[in-house]
């Protein structure tokens, strides 16, 4: 009985600072600490590949110009700065009775990494209004979901992407997270798996996300792993670290039990 209780505090404890962690903004890894959590989870969806060439950037003013601009700026990590030029891309296109759904995605994304998390589903939605084949815009507003607590409708936006956008692990991930706060620990944890095998190693939230999950299935040693590997990514920095490190303390004692019988 008692260990069957102090596997429950031990999971309650986790599942409750992994959802701390989170609504904090858990962080990227050291090496991009200037991004937050949101950024580095769909800044990395925007690429060279979804822009303009250079020959059609030579005017300037151009939606497409102030576009690039903010992509730029995204992945310098000013957020500020790209939702500013998002939305200069948004206006210009307006004025000329056009719809970019990528703009709308850009500034969504922006809006992420400065918490705006309400302004962030709305920018999504009218991307998706935009261009409802977008499949950037349903990971950005399922991310966004997610930060709010709506996981039922974080889950629904992610089904509509489309098969030629599965490549992105931000969509295995953001599924995760969403079966997490479900409490569906089996489809989180299969969700999370498929994220780590594309996902950067370094990228210390789904770690931790890991580490929930394998502890809602008794894996306390592959649990205490994920743990350590999370806190040792985010170092000083991790939120609720004090309070991590001793539910890993209290995870490699519930695994040494475990190997003994």
């Amino acid at each position: 009985m008692r260990e069957n209780a102090q596997i429950r505090n031990v999971l309650a404890g986790l599942v409750v600072l992994w959802a701390t962690a989170f609504a904090a903004g858990a962080t990227a890894p050291p090496k991009a600490a200037a991004e937050s959590g949101a950024q580095a989870e769909t800044g990395a969806i925007f690429s060279d590949s979804t822009l303009a060439s250079i020959a059609e950037l030579n005017s300037a003013k151009k939606p497409r110009d102030f576009y690039r601009q903010g992509v730029q700026a995204l992945h310098r990590g000013h957020a500020a700065e790209a939702e500013r030029d998002a939305q200069k891309a948004i206006k210009e296109k307006i004025k000329a009775r056009e719809n970019f759904s990528d703009a709308y995605a850009l500034a969504a994304t922006a809006e992420l990494s400065q918490r705006k998390f309400s302004l962030a589903q709305s920018a999504a939605k009218s991307s998706i209004d935009a261009d409802a084949s977008n499949g950037k815009a349903y990971v950005i507003l399922a991310t966004a979901d997610n930060y709010m607590g709506q996981y039922a409708d974080a889950v629904a936006a992610l089904r509509q992407v489309q098969a030629d956008s599965a490549q992105w692990w931000q969509i295995s991930y953001q599924r995760a997270r969403a079966e997490a706060g479900l409490d569906h620990a089996r489809a989180a944890l299969d969700w999370s798996n498929r994220a780590a095998l594309q996902a950067p190693q370094d990228f210390a939230p789904l770690h931790l996300l890991h580490a929930s999950a394998l502890v809602s299935i008794a894996q306390y040693a592959q649990a205490a792993d994920e743990l350590e590997t999370y806190l040792g990514l985010e170092g000083k920095q991790a939120p609720q670290r004090d309070e991590l490190q001793r539910e890993l303390g209290k995870l490699r004692e519930l695994a040494g039990q475990m190997a003994k019988n």
